[in-house]
Formats: structure tokens, C-alpha cells, sequence
């Protein structure tokens, strides 16, 4: 399954704006201008579906009015994305309306170009199923829970309910914007089966996949040398966090790595935040593999400029099993991956709010810069992309 676009309507930044998608997306752009909004967007849908809700997500973001378009009084909010599977494509949108400082929900997924699977408005809904006594004719099933609930998490908890897959394909989105004061630090009470967004189970997510696939622990590791020139092994290690802590509490796991020149390890807490972040940037692209689609803020953050060439490539290699979205800074990026097809400059505007430039010629910028000998990021620089 894969997403092919995404239309956004008073969604923080994003006034009115329709992105295309492909296997690979990189949205450049000055700070402010939205990039990281577009990738927002995507999570907060994705948590809807994992929280099988969407009050938490809308609290989580300060709240319905903050989440609102503020260059205009915003009573709903809208998100629609398309997702094709094989020969088949569907429609899912969500509403959120406002009532006050609180909101309800309304969705509706259509199975294109127009079969209408399931509708919800308020808590109130139905989606379309297979009885066992209607010989496989579909009929519409009553759904009735919460204003602010998924129905589209609730109607694929049953197997009869034929868009299933659309659930299942949200719910194993990925999104990553590691920190390197969280990762230094011993986290615990997190889940070991999914890496966090921010990094917070690095250890214990990386102990995870040793345990359970050795050689994908072993790419990570090797992936990330040969981006830094370091680590030369990282080795996971369990220890209580205090002595005095009960008998029954596990274990907790931290990493230390072995640099090139030295004697002695270096613990988690003092590896250098480039080394953390490569670190955690490539458990997300080669630990997750049961995410379908990744998205990254920014890699080339506490990266010398040196080492995106080496990290482009990797980019480029999980492109070929996973839909990948990067937001960026770095023109240099652009210039190692080198696909004008996957670039999109992101600009804001007081009257637009975030808006998209994708170049529709993308061929022909490639056959142009070959023969001027300058880069993607040289033709980012000079406004190439739209002017």
C-alpha cells in the first residue's frame, strides 16, 4: 500500500494545500514555513488510528483552537489523504469541528472512484460490511461511540469490514525526529516493539532487534560507521537504575561503543549527539520494518556536512521497501540524493500559510544541471523550484 497524496484545510499552517506523494519526499524550506507541519499532519492521523481516538492527539497539540489556522476565524479542520493498494485506491477524510474550546469528529472513507465504505458525523455513523447471511452483499453496519473517536479504527476492528488494510496501513506509519539529550539519557516504561518518536527507548528498542533479528542489529550498527567513521561496535548492557530498587523492577538497558583510538568504551550518556542521532536515524530506517512509511525532521542536524553524502545513499537504499518524507535545511542533501522529482520547497506567506512548489519538469532539470555541472541544491539556491 502506498500514500499518494495528502490535502490539508486549516491545519495549522496549512490554509488550503494539496501535496502530492511519492517513494521518496523532501520538503525544503527557511524555518517556519510549515515543513514539519506536513509531516504533522500525517502523525496526527496516524495516532488517531493507534489511540483509536482523537482527543488526545488534538490535546497533545495545545488543543483544538491552537491546532486551528490562526490567519482566519477556523471552525473545521480537514485532513484527506488517498492511499492506493495494488489496483485499488481510497479516499479517508477527517473533519474536526469545533463546539467551543472542544470538537467532534466527522469521516468518511470511499473506496474510489465513489463507493461509500463508511460515514461518521459526531459519534454517529455506520460502515459498510459483509453479513454471513447475505451471501456477500454489503450492508451498512451502525456505529455508535464517542464525537471525538476514529470511526475508521472501530469499523476495521472487524474483519468483515472490507477497508481493514486502510487501517492497518496508517497504523504503521513512522515518524522520527530524535533528540540527543533524550537519547543520552535511561528511559523506562516504554515499549521495546516500536522505536519512539523522539527517541526515548533507543537502548532498549536496539537490545529488541539483536534479540530478535541480529543482522538487521548489525546493519544499524554498521550503517551508522560508515556515515561517522564510528561506532566500531555498541554493546548493550543491563543494570538497575538505583540499588535500592526493588527486586521485581527490570533491568534497565544501556549501550556502550567502542571508538577507533580507544581503550575504554564510551557510555550512552557520552556519546557525541552526532553519533546518537545517526544512531537512532538509522534504527528507524533499518529497525522498523514493520513501518511502511518513514518520516524524518531534519537528518542533517549535529551532522558534519561531510557525512550526508553517506547518509543520502541510505536514504535511497530504504526508498526501495519504505515510503520515505524527510523534512530539510540543507541544500547539500538535495545535491546527494540528486531526484528533483522527490523536491519540494516549502514556503509561507501571511495570507496563504504554507504553501508547496514540486517541479512538474523534473527530467528535464536533471538533463540541464548534468550539463552545467551544478547541483540540486545550487538550483534550490537560486530559486529554481518555481522561482
Amino acid at each position: 500500500m502506498k500514500l499518494l497524496s495528502l490535502k490539508a484545510v486549516r491545519y495549522r499552517s496549512l490554509r488550503d494545500e494539496s501535496i502530492a506523494l511519492s517513494d521518496l519526499n523532501v520538503f525544503i524550506g527557511t524555518n517556519a514555513s510549515g515543513k514539519s507541519t506536513i509531516l504533522d499532519a500525517l502523525r496526527f492521523l496516524h495516532e488517531g488510528v493507534e489511540e483509536r481516538d482523537f482527543r488526545l492527539p488534538v490535546s497533545s497539540r495545545g488543543g483544538i483552537v491552537h491546532l486551528a489556522w490562526k490567519g482566519e476565524e477556523a471552525r473545521q479542520i480537514k485532513l484527506t489523504v488517498v492511499v492506493q493498494e495494488d489496483n485499488r485506491e481510497f479516499e479517508w477524510s477527517v473533519e474536526l469541528i469545533r463546539d467551543r474550546s472542544s470538537f467532534y469528529v466527522q469521516e468518511d472513507l470511499y473506496e474510489m472512484p465513489g463507493t461509500h465504505l463508511l460515514r461518521s458525523e459526531n459519534g454517529r455513523g455506520w460502515w459498510l460490511g459483509k453479513k454471513e447471511d447475505s451471501h456477500g452483499k454489503m450492508e451498512r453496519v451502525a456505529l455508535a461511540q464517542g464525537p471525538t473517536a476514529c470511526a475508521l479504527a472501530a469499523a476495521a476492528a472487524n474483519e468483515s469490514f472490507p477497508a481493514r488494510s486502510v487501517a492497518q496501513f496508517v497504523s504503521r506509519w513512522g515518524f522520527f525526529d530524535p533528540n540527543p539529550f533524550v537519547l543520552r539519557r535511561g528511559w523506562s516504561g516504554f515499549d521495546s516493539s516500536r522505536f519512539d518518536y523522539v527517541g526515548r527507548n533507543l537502548a532498549e528498542r536496539l537490545y529488541a532487534i539483536r534479540e530478535s533479528r541480529s543482522q538487521t542489529f548489525d546493519e544499524i550498527v554498521s550503517a551508522t560507521q560508515s556515515v561517522l567513521g564510528l561506532p566500531t561496535a555498541i554493546e548493550l548492557r543491563k543494570a538497575r537504575a538505583h540499588e535500592d530498587e526493588a527486586e521485581d523492577i527490570e533491568d534497565r538497558v544501556y549501550f556502550v561503543q567502542r571508538e577507533p583510538g580507544l581503550r575504554y568504551p564510551v557510555h550512552q550518556v557520552g556519546a557525541s549527539s552526532g553519533t546518537l542521532r545517526m544512531l537512532a536515524l538509522m534504527t528507524a530506517l533499518f529497525g522498523e520494518t514493520d513501518s511502511n512509511l518513514i518520516g524524518i525532521e531534519e537528518p542533517e542536524n549535529h551532522i558534519h556536512p561531510t557525512a550526508l553524502a553517506s547518509f543520502a545513499e541510505y536514504l535511497l537504499k530504504a526508498r526501495e521497501r519504505v515510503q520515505i518524507l524527510v523534512t530539510t535545511h540543507s541544500p547539500l542533501l538535495l545535491d546527494f540524493l540528486n531526484d528533483p522529482a522527490a523536491v519540494s520547497v516549502v514556503r509561507h506567506t501571511d495570507q496563504a500559510g504554507t504553501t508547496m512548489t514540486r517541479e512538474r519538469n523534473a527530467e528535464a532539470v536533471r538533463q540541464a544541471l548534468e550539463a552545467s555541472g551544478f547541483g540540486l541544491g545550487e538550483f534550490y539556491e537560486t530559486k529554481g523550484f518555481g522561482g
